[in-house]
């Protein structure tokens, strides 16, 4: 199609509503130029579409299948998984004319506290692009769009949408941009922008990050949009390259136009970024609609979390269940299931069970709450009920978890730990009952100081709707579990080096941590964890040998060929997850001491053996170098290894490589010591000034006159005008909200107090106009003439 005629006819004011969205999800269209529209819609485990009319953030969505969510997805460890699931989610997306997914989340996982990273796949880079790249694959293939989110640097809720994210470069590069440069391999339609600072530039007007290094650097050519008001500027996010702000704001459209008129935007510009809308535009909304079974994706969604469930503990064999056993099932959660994370990706979901409807028929089994579903959940007739029923039963399954109220988006995680009244229950069940099996429902990492008195421990994480019938199957045999952690579960969040300077304040984030995130860290400094990154056990044994090296000396460039062999050596037919690691030398430039690099996942009968084959590049064995600006691969003596988990090496072989691509002489990193096992790992705040060559500023700022519409509630509410505002907006975002339950409302109260105040106008969809609140900044000020000129001339300027 030529998009140049099309353009060329496109007037200015046409052209630049088309760079902004008319409503909440969707772009202009034009009928006389037969230009269709572009519909967006949330859904990174299952399809959140606005019901016809209802266009805002909060409206009513159709029913759909909800899926798994990101964490338990990436544990099951099989890209080809995540390609079935968006092609279910594809054809639903098909049946409501929706475009394009904003989804997947790929933002790696720096710290378990973070309260969306349920919505994240992994720590790891690797996997995350692998599991990505099947996901996009399945939506592509059903003619539907993914936007991969969020670029960049946006691992925390806390301060979002103020906070400045500071990460050295080789950070940057060998672990959070390289899970957006490896999934751009699959062909995304759109990249979302992050709501957050980068180096201090708002990422939606960062032109080193969207158009230096998203475009040139890494070649993506598509439809760069904002997070739901992440604009600050948006003349200034034009020239970052950023195509398209979402949601609706008119006073964008204002603005580009006016800078155009003023010359401040060559016309070239503007056509390139919506030459770059309409292309997506017409591909996309050709599609015919399709008439998907639910039902078929609901069992689908089971099937998926019956694979991604990870068995942590199973002290003599306690599990599976035998179905002559007599079964106390304790925990409100065995009843309403917490399937889901809160936020944005709440699905409106086609069908969900609870254990007690799942249970096998037949299976003497009797059912007690045992805790409360709010705050810390405690209530000591509960736990002395379940304690009763406990006493005289063969074997208790309690089920736990967290709720919306622990992790969601939009805020954080300030510990580990299960609500007291879950842990408690599960200490003097323990006391009667010494069978006690723990199905613990979170979307995240949590500390078990009850481990020791437990039988065994089965992680479902988030199952999805389907995921009662998907845990029945799994304790009672009819499912081998094969699911492997995608994240460290630490002993305590004091050991996780980036909770230092995790979520800490409104102004700079430093990632001190640098590289060593997740097990990159643990493994390096041999720290003891509750369960490695890449830990699961199965109810079959599997026995690894022969492995082989095609080559024990390599000369870059090559692509070396290994293989293995892995039988299952046990009773029963289940899968394994086969993960190669390279271990990097240690005397030189500071480096992980292993790093995933390759991992298959096999099923193997009982008596089966398979040969698994593997290769690995120069690139496998590379490091970022800072002065070079490139990936490099030093000389040395590295370390192929056939691992279980990233704690224990099954198998190995050295092998020597020469480079001529090696690391520069001067590269920073040859000489922090605090950075190395020598130097205990002490991270330095002198060594870290010197990584990022800047010194270290304080990471929260108590806001002062001057206030500007980048500010929040939060920061204005010192002011009389300030309290008079949160007082107002706080009524009537509860008026808006009433339908809502307590958990969700914290998640809206929370984004009303942070927001700046320029998203409320946005978010008002048009009730509280930009001028308005301008003018409310100006008093703020105590500028009372300034607010006075505002409201006269309707100005936001």
């Amino acid at each position: 199609m030529d998009f140049k005629q099309i353009i060329e006819q496109l007037t200015i004011t046409e052209k630049c509503q088309l760079l902004v969205g008319v409503d909440f999800w969707n772009t202009a269209k034009y009928d006389h130029l037969k230009i269709p529209k572009l519909t967006m819609a949330d859904g990174p485990h299952g399809l959140r579409k606005a019901i016809t009319g209802e266009g805002s953030a909060i409206s009513r969505v159709h029913q759909a299948v909800c899926f798994p969510p990101a964490v338990t997805l990436a544990a099951s460890f099989d890209p080809n998984l995540a390609k079935k699931m968006g092609e279910a989610i594809g054809e639903e997306c098909r049946q409501h004319d929706v475009h394009v997914l904003l989804g997947p989340g790929i933002n790696i996982k720096r710290n378990p506290l973070c309260g969306r990273n349920f919505e994240y796949y992994s720590e790891d880079p690797f996997l995350t692009s692998e599991m990505a790249k099947g996901f996009i694959a399945g939506l592509d293939n059903k003619k539907v769009g993914a936007c991969i989110k969020h670029f960049a640097l946006n691992q925390q809720e806390s301060y979002r949408m103020q906070q400045s994210s500071i990460v050295d470069e080789r950070c940057k590069q060998e672990i959070y941009f390289k899970a957006f440069r490896d999934t751009l391999q699959a062909d995304p339609d759109m990249v979302m922008c992050s709501y957050n600072q980068v180096d201090d530039i708002y990422a939606s007007e960062n032109k080193e990050l969207l158009d230096d290094t998203l475009r040139k650097a890494f070649g993506f050519q598509k439809v760069i949009v904002s997070d739901w008001g992440a604009v600050t500027d948006r003349t200034k996010a034009l020239f970052a390259s950023l195509d398209l702000e979402m949601p609706a704001n008119q006073e964008s459209v204002k603005l580009l136009l006016s800078d155009y008129k003023k010359g401040l935007i060559p016309l070239t510009v503007i056509d390139q970024a919506v030459a770059r809308i309409l292309e997506l535009a017409f591909r996309r909304s050709s599609n015919k609609p399709l008439n998907p079974s639910l039902e078929s994706h609901h069992q689908l969604a089971t099937a998926i979390h019956k694979e991604a469930m990870v068995l942590l503990k199973n002290d003599d064999m306690v599990l599976p269940l035998k179905k002559e056993s007599s079964v106390a099932l304790i925990g409100s959660l065995a009843k309403h299931l917490r399937y889901q994370g809160g936020g944005s990706s709440h699905i409106n979901a086609y069908k969900v069970e609870s254990l007690l409807e799942t249970f096998p028929v037949g299976v003497d089994f009797d059912y007690q709450p045992g805790y409360l579903l709010s705050k810390d959940g405690y209530d000591k007739s509960l736990i002395e009920q379940a304690v009763e029923i406990a006493k005289h039963k063969d074997v208790v399954v309690i089920v736990v978890g967290l709720t919306d109220e622990y992790e969601s988006e939009g805020y954080d995680r300030t510990h580990l730990d299960l609500p007291s009244g879950q842990s408690l229950l599960i200490e003097e069940v323990a006391r009667v009952n010494p069978n006690l099996v723990v199905v613990t429902l979170t979307g995240s990492p949590i500390v078990m100081p009850w481990l020791k008195n437990v039988r065994a421990v089965l992680n479902a994480y988030l199952g999805g709707e389907g995921a009662a019938q998907a845990i029945t199957d799994i304790i009672f045999g009819k499912a081998n579990p094969s699911g492997r952690l995608a994240e460290t579960f630490p002993l305590d969040i004091m050991d996780v080096p980036s909770t230092k300077r995790f979520a800490s304040g409104n102004n700079r984030v430093y990632y001190q941590e640098s590289i060593y995130v997740g097990y990159r860290y643990f493994t390096t400094a041999e720290k003891p964890v509750l369960f490695p990154f890449g830990y699961g056990l199965s109810y079959t044994e599997f026995t690894y040998s022969d492995l082989e090296i095609e080559s024990a000396s390599l000369k870059v460039p090559f692509c070396v060929k290994g293989s293995l062999n892995v039988k299952n050596s046990g009773s029963m037919k289940g899968k394994e997850v086969v993960q190669i690691y390279v271990k990097n030398p240690q005397d030189r430039i500071f480096r992980p001491l292993r790093e995933l690099r390759q991992f298959q996942k096999i099923e193997l009968a009982v008596g089966a053996s398979k040969t698994v084959a593997f290769s690995l590049s120069e690139s496998d064995f590379s490091h970022y170098d800072v002065k070079k600006g490139r990936f490099v691969v030093n000389s040395g003596a590295y370390e192929i290894q056939i691992c279980s988990d990233a704690s224990t090496v099954v198998l190995s072989k050295e092998i020597k490589v020469d480079s001529a691509n090696e690391g520069s002489p001067q590269d920073i990193g040859l000489n922090l010591k605090s950075y190395t096992k020598q130097g205990g790992f002490q991270m330095t705040d002198s060594d870290y000034e010197s990584l990022i060559n800047s010194k270290l500023d304080h990471e929260h700022v108590n806001k002062r006159r001057p206030y500007s519409l980048n500010d929040s509630i939060q920061d204005i509410q010192k002011t009389i005008i300030g309290r008079l505002m949160k007082k107002l907006v706080i009524k009537e975002a509860k008026k808006q909200l009433k339908d809502v339950s307590i958990t969700e409302w914290k998640l809206y109260e929370e984004m009303v107090l942070s927001v700046p105040l320029r998203n409320l106008v946005i978010f008002s969809e048009g009730k509280v106009p930009m001028h308005l609140m301008a003018a409310v900044v100006a008093l703020c000020n105590l500028r009372l003439l300034k607010a006075i000129k505002i409201l006269i001339k309707r100005s936001s300027l």
